[in-house]
């Protein structure tokens, strides 16, 4: 697996447990797990942060922020939550000895990257095998729970620079997953799409993107597990319903939807109007 820089590492590691924290505690307590979990101070300290965060984001042009509360949650509350509810977990992520020990170490390279002090070599690879190691594993367990997600890819994350993110999708079918925002483009903006994916099979990712016209690109650099993609908003994609497409695919011979060689699948839909005069 390639190496990954440490604010990815940091990135997906978090990811991983925040989406199996969800997913686990949600199915064993329920949709209202977060306030089952966290006493009232601590949910109202997340909701806090919530807030702050749309505010600060909304200055800045971003005009959403996830629903989540989990997301507002600090590392070490991460792995609290995990020690405390490890047999609702279902063994996803092995022996917890094992489990602990690489948390532990992960968390003391984290606050040195926090604290913006240079990683050693050797502390960037420790970084990133134990990033990978644990999103592995959570990959392994949650595609468990699709009964074809042991072989096809997963988009872990795709969020636009206004903050709608697949982390607030309707699910369609089976990773393919809706983003209906309220924003409104026009021509001469620009959007940046921030994408993570993983294999099962640990085999190279690749990414596309359809503009709303059908135009469908896949940049020289659109390969592997993190990028980034800039659309720029043109007059023919001016239309009501606009829709921008981001596919992720495997070199795998087979795929999830088949003679599309497609495995996973987030649609963003704008509203794009013509320009002010």
């Amino acid at each position: 697996m390639p190496l990954m820089q440490p604010s990815v590492a940091l990135a997906s590691c978090e990811r991983s447990l925040r989406d199996l924290l969800t997913i686990a505690l949600r199915n064993k307590i329920g949709a209202d797990w977060i306030s089952q979990v966290f006493d009232a101070d601590v949910v109202t300290k997340l909701r806090d942060k919530q807030t702050a965060e749309q505010k600060r984001r909304t200055r800045r042009g971003v005009v959403a922020v996830s629903a989540n509360l989990i997301e507002y949650a600090e590392f070490t509350q991460l792995t609290r939550l995990i020690n405390t509810h490890w047999e609702k977990l279902d063994g996803a992520l092995g022996a917890k000895k094992e489990i602990t020990v690489l948390l532990d170490r992960f968390e003391a390279l984290r606050n040195t990257v926090a604290h913006s002090r240079e990683l050693l070599p050797f502390e960037e690879e420790l970084l990133s095998a134990i990033a990978g190691e644990i999103r592995n594993r959570v990959t392994i367990h949650i595609s468990g729970q699709d009964p074809v997600g042991e072989y096809f890819p997963r988009i872990e994350l795709v969020r636009d620079s206004f903050g709608n993110s697949s982390e607030t999708a309707s699910e369609i079918q089976p990773h393919m997953l809706g983003v209906i925002s309220d924003t409104t483009l026009r021509p001469g903006d620009v959007v940046t799409f921030t994408c993570r994916g993983v294999d099962p099979q640990n085999r190279q990712l690749n990414w596309a993107f359809q503009t709303p016209d059908g135009t469908r690109h896949t940049p020289d650099d659109a390969h592997g597990d993190a990028m980034e993609w800039t659309w720029e908003v043109k007059p023919l994609h001016i239309r009501a319903r606009a829709g921008l497409t981001v596919s992720l695919s495997s070199d795998g011979e087979y795929h999830r939807f088949g003679g599309t060689q497609e495995d996973a699948l987030v649609v963003f839909r704008y509203e794009v109007l013509p320009p002010l005069t």
